[in-house]
């Protein structure tokens, strides 16, 4: 199983549902370029260049029929990689995933740019302010590894989601037929799923099964770590054979 981080993160993300992936899989977390300890090369920061990180994890693993989970960018990123190679994963997992490009995503990354050039001790203490159940030790964990992302992860991104505003992402994906589950936050959490988009996702794929997480935001894992367990490991198991 490969676990595919968010934006802005890294490997570190997963550690609340380790154990329990790791109970019934063989989980494998990765940095990708740009985030944690991995490079940061001065440009190639768009999905598809993810979609290589993806491929060069598997290679090197020598898995064949791999169980892949992507969270947010992660998601688009396995997605874009399960485009490449439409039948080739047992069994997908997309996290929050949002389904659409453009202007709605501005004030996300500019607030990322933002947090990305903050110093983490300034950063930490907004994460805190945010979300005040949150310790001092992982408030500053978290920053340090926002603050080390490279900043062209955010600015690509940000350029290419501009440049295709009101553009069909979903037709990208039409042709895979791997099992896909996908787990939506509540919206009014900061969940950043359109449940327009995520219906015709669901209506146009037949492969894909939609989970409504509630009381939850957009890191579904790290904030209800048994809800995302109790959903996400019956999935992979019925299909950790096929």
């Amino acid at each position: 199983m490969l676990l595919v981080h968010g934006i802005g993160s890294s490997c570190q993300s997963w550690y609340p549902v380790l154990a329990g992936l790791g109970a019934a899989f063989t989980p494998v977390t990765l940095d990708l370029h740009g985030h944690g300890e991995s490079g940061k090369p001065g440009s190639g920061y768009l999905f598809d260049d993810y979609a290589g990180d993806i491929d060069a994890a598997l290679s090197t693993l020598g898995t064949d029929r791999p169980l892949v989970v992507g969270h947010s960018l992660g998601g688009l990123a396995t997605m874009q990689w399960a485009a490449r190679h439409p039948d080739r994963a047992a069994a997908i997992v997309i996290e929050d995933s949002p389904l659409r490009s453009g202007e709605d995503f501005r004030d996300a990354f500019d607030t990322w740019i933002a947090q990305n050039a903050m110093p983490p001790d300034d950063l930490a203490t907004t994460y805190q302010e945010k979300t005040p159940v949150l310790s001092r030790d992982d408030a500053l964990r978290r920053a340090r590894i926002m603050t080390g992302t490279a900043p062209a992860v955010f600015s690509e991104l940000k350029a290419d989601s501009m440049a295709n505003h009101g553009v069909d992402r979903i037709a990208d994906f039409v042709h895979v037929t791997s099992p896909i589950l996908f787990l939506r936050a509540d919206p009014e959490m900061g969940g950043m799923v359109h449940p327009d988009e995520l219906a015709s996702f669901a209506s146009r794929m037949p492969n894909v099964t939609v989970v409504e997480v509630p009381d939850t935001g957009h890191n579904i894992h790290a904030e209800r770590p048994d809800a995302f367990l109790t959903a996400v490991i019956p999935f992979l198991q019925r299909h950790a054979n096929d």
